[in-house]
């Protein structure tokens, strides 16, 4: 187990990843949906940084 600030948030972010891929991953939306709202939530930083 890594003990640092940064791999405990990538250990959360990945099981956040896979508790919400195995809610949507039988949904027909899902693949259409899921790239794009990740997209945008990516992207609300970088234009926030650049505005």
């Amino acid at each position: 187990m890594d003990s640092s600030a940064s791999g405990l948030i990538e250990e959360a972010f990945e099981e956040i990843g896979n508790a919400i891929g195995d809610r949507i991953d039988h949904k027909w939306w899902s693949k259409i949906l899921y790239p794009i709202f990740v997209i945008i939530v990516i992207s609300i930083p970088v234009i926030y940084y650049f505005w």
